[in-house]
């Protein structure tokens, strides 16, 4: 675990994602591209990024479970279905973001209150 004051002097726009979604270079690399190219199926990620589509599928699986893609089915007319993935907004990430870091503040304060409270009296 990074300490505290570590992950603060590392941080900037580029590794947000990483720090509060625990998501590696690859991960933010197709959140971006999905913010910016709208929907996209596997293959066509896959031929962008030039990886391989199972590279790819464990990336889109972090950033759904992140909560910050989403999957859509789409139906072939005469048959069969394909799935297409977006990027949420930037704008609704950031906001989950804020909620996060909102809920890791309150538990960090509850935790050095407890802190005190245990070892304050100690010399």
């Amino acid at each position: 675990m990074k300490s505290i004051k570590e992950a603060i002097s590392r941080l900037n726009c580029d590794n947000i994602l990483e720090c509060f979604f625990g998501l590696n270079q690859s991960d933010v690399s197709l959140y971006f591209l999905l913010l910016s190219s709208g929907e996209m199926k596997i293959d066509e990620i896959s031929r962008v990024l030039k990886k391989a589509e199972n590279s790819v599928y464990r990336s889109l699986q972090k950033l759904m479970l992140a909560g910050i893609v989403i999957r859509e089915k789409k139906i072939i007319e005469g048959g069969g279905y394909f799935y297409v993935y977006k990027a949420l907004p930037a704008r609704e990430v950031a906001e989950e973001m804020r909620k996060l870091l909102s809920a890791w503040n309150r538990k960090m304060v509850e935790a050095i209150e407890e802190f005190e409270r245990k070892y304050g009296g100690a010399r």
